[in-house]
């Protein structure tokens, strides 16, 4: 599958300081690296806070076929719970006026949820948790192109390099 959003721009809403603002950035979510554990340094943390979200620029409006978004696996699972996704050209309300794919249901740790954007097109695609104050952590999130079969995780090539 072509992975849209590997190494692209990311930000969020806030970035978790307590274990070093290095370790937590928005970066870490599209670094191709999947593990799943917090200590390895590969998921995002977003500080405790209302209407958490994370973002990336796949750099110009590009169709969406999917988003796959990977949960920790070590805890907290249930912090991904109401996930929004969307896509679209927009960042006003930090995404939430963009175009909806779907909502994340499943707060198994570790758990894929693989959410169809059937084609939607645009150039940012935005998570975002609605109406709740918590913490939101993506250990690594795909944005597959639409038309690209899916493959094994980890086979892409990068488009923002």
């Amino acid at each position: 599958a072509w992975n849209l959003a590997l190494r692209c721009p990311a930000t969020q809403s806030s970035t978790y300081k307590n274990y070093g603002p290095e370790k937590a950035r928005a970066e870490k979510a599209v670094d191709g690296n999947h593990n799943g554990i917090w200590d390895n340094g590969s998921c995002t943390h977003i500080d405790c806070e209302t209407e958490p979200w994370w973002r990336v620029d796949l750099g110009s409006p590009r169709s969406v076929s999917a988003v796959m978004v990977k949960n920790r696996e070590d805890c907290c699972g249930e912090r991904i719970k109401g996930a929004q996704i969307h896509v679209g050209d927009s960042k006003a309300g930090h995404g939430k006026d963009d175009p909806m794919c779907g909502t994340i249901t499943d707060t198994r740790l570790g758990s894929v949820s693989t959410i169809s954007c059937n084609g939607l097109k645009g150039r940012y695609v935005t998570i975002i948790i609605p109406g709740w104050r918590g913490i939101l952590t993506l250990c690594a999130v795909e944005v597959i192109a639409q038309g690209c079969p899916l493959s094994p995780v980890g086979k892409e090539l990068a488009q923002c390099e």
